[in-house]
C-alpha cells in the first residue's frame, strides 16, 4: 500500500513539473497502479526556447551535481539535445525507488530548477516507462558539456512471443560493451508501461569515435542480425549529450 500511495506521489510531482493536462492527469488515475520494486526512471522531451537555453544548462548543471552529491540514491540523471537543434531536449533520470524520486522533488536545488526553467518549458511528453535493463560502468560518470558526447534513443516495437529474445541479445551486447569499451559509458532499456511491446534504447559514448566503434563491433553486429526480424518500426535520433551524470555501478536486469 506504500508503494501505491508514493508512486502516485511521484507521478503527481512529474505532472506539476512537466504541464501534463487535467485531463491526460485523469487518464493516469484511473488505472490501479500495478506493485514494481524495480527502479524508478522517467524519460520526457521538451522544447527549450531560445531565451531558456542558457539558464536551461546553469541551473540544470546546479540541479544534477548536486543529486549526485547530496542524494545516494538518484541514481542517474542525463540531459541530451537532438543533434543540430538545440531546442528540443530528452531528460532521463534513474531512481533507486519512489521515495528516492520524493526526495529529489523536495531538495532545494530543484525546486530552483523548477521555478527558473522546469516550469517554463514547452512542448513537454512524458514517457511513462519501467526498466529492462540498467547497465552503467562501476566508475561515477560526469561530463558536463564536453562537446563531444553522443547520445543514441531508439525506439521499436518487438515482437509478442521475442521479447525474451531480443531482452537477451542486448543485455549480452550492452554488458560486453560495459566490460570491454571504454568509451562506451551506460545503456537503459526501457518499456512503455501501457504497451509492454514498445521498447526504448537510450546509450551514452564519450565521443563519435566510441559510438561507431560499438556500432560496427562484431558483438553489436551479430546481436542486430539476430534480432532484426523481431523489431518493427526502428527509429533512432543522434543526440548530442550535455549533462550526462550517474553514481556508477548499475546493473539491473528485468527478470
Amino acid at each position: 500500500m506504500k508503494q501505491r500511495i508514493l508512486k502516485r506521489i511521484a507521478l503527481l510531482a512529474v505532472i506539476g513539473v512537466l504541464g501534463v493536462t487535467s485531463v491526460s492527469a485523469a487518464g493516469l488515475f484511473n488505472k490501479e497502479p500495478e506493485i514494481d520494486n524495480a527502479p524508478v526512471v522517467g524519460l520526457y522531451r521538451f522544447q527549450v526556447p531560445e531565451e531558456l537555453q542558457g539558464p536551461f544548462n546553469s541551473v540544470g548543471v546546479e540541479n544534477f551535481t548536486s543529486s549526485m552529491a547530496q542524494e545516494p540514491n538518484t541514481l542517474s540523471m542525463n540531459a541530451a539535445h537532438v543533434k543540430g537543434d538545440t531546442s528540443t531536449a530528452y531528460v532521463l533520470e534513474v531512481y533507486k525507488d519512489t521515495e528516492a524520486l520524493d526526495t529529489h522533488r523536495k531538495s532545494e536545488h530543484f525546486k530552483k530548477y523548477l521555478s527558473e526553467v522546469g516550469s517554463k518549458l514547452t512542448n513537454r511528453k512524458i514517457y511513462d516507462v519501467q526498466p529492462i535493463i540498467l547497465m552503467e560502468k562501476a566508475s561515477p560518470l560526469e561530463i558536463i558539456n564536453d562537446g563531444a558526447a553522443v547520445v543514441t534513443l531508439t525506439d521499436f516495437t518487438v515482437m509478442k512471443d521475442m521479447v525474451d529474445d531480443v531482452k537477451k541479445q542486448y543485455e549480452l551486447d550492452i554488458s560486453r560493451a560495459i566490460r570491454d569499451d571504454e568509451g562506451y559509458k551506460a545503456g537503459y532499456i526501457l518499456r512503455d508501461t501501457n504497451n509492454r511491446n514498445h521498447w526504448y534504447v537510450f546509450q551514452i559514448y564519450s565521443d563519435e569515435a566510441a559510438y561507431k566503434k560499438h556500432v560496427t563491433s562484431p558483438g553489436y553486429r551479430f546481436a542486430m542480425g539476430q534480432i532484426k526480424s523481431y523489431v518493427q518500426n526502428s527509429r533512432t535520433e543522434i543526440l548530442e549529450g550535455d549533462l550526462l551524470v550517474n553514481q556508477g555501478g548499475q546493473s539491473f536486469v528485468r527478470q
